[in-house]
């Protein structure tokens, strides 16, 4: 494959991918999704056409089908027993398990409140943002998350 063929397929793949951001898939899974679609796709090219039109037609068509695949809507399409079955996993994979914030904390004795100024008084100043908007249940993207998460197991140690 050509190097800038590959760019142009994850080019065409940023692009697109925010139009199909839904449930539990967050921009980044949409592009690796889209990538490989585009990447399975250029073997079927014909290369008397444009690669960028061939691409983007069928990046879109694959994330169309991708989301409606997994894409879960409560009460539709529970007519059978499979389906209902189907429907339910995919309900508990988008919604969050509730979590008792003070179970995290009980070692060190403290209550939510302490917790989270323990923990404020210790992350660094880059950090302190995405962490509060975790600890407010707002979504922030997956590599600052997990950016949180390393900064918050190296303060609370081994025991994390």
């Amino acid at each position: 494959m050509d190097p800038q063929h590959l760019k142009t397929i994850e080019t065409i793949a940023k692009r697109i991918a925010s139009k199909y951001v839904f449930g539990y898939f967050d921009k980044e899974d949409i592009i690796q999704e889209a990538i490989i679609f585009g990447l399975e796709a250029y073997k079927k090219w014909d290369r008397k056409r444009p690669l960028e039109n061939f691409i983007s037609v069928h990046i879109s068509n694959r994330l169309k089908n991708f989301k409606r695949d997994n894409y879960f809507r409560l009460g539709l399409e529970d007519s059978t027993p499979e389906r209902k079955a189907h429907n339910e996993s995919k309900k508990n994979l988008m919604i969050p398990i509730p979590i008792n914030p003070n179970s995290l904390f009980e070692e060190y004795d403290l209550d939510i409140r302490d917790s989270i100024e323990f923990l404020l008084k210790r992350l660094p100043p880059l950090i302190k943002n995405d962490f509060l908007r975790m600890a407010n249940s707002v979504s922030i993207p997956k590599g600052r998350r997990q950016v949180v998460v390393e900064n918050v197991k190296e303060i609370l140690g081994e025991d994390w």
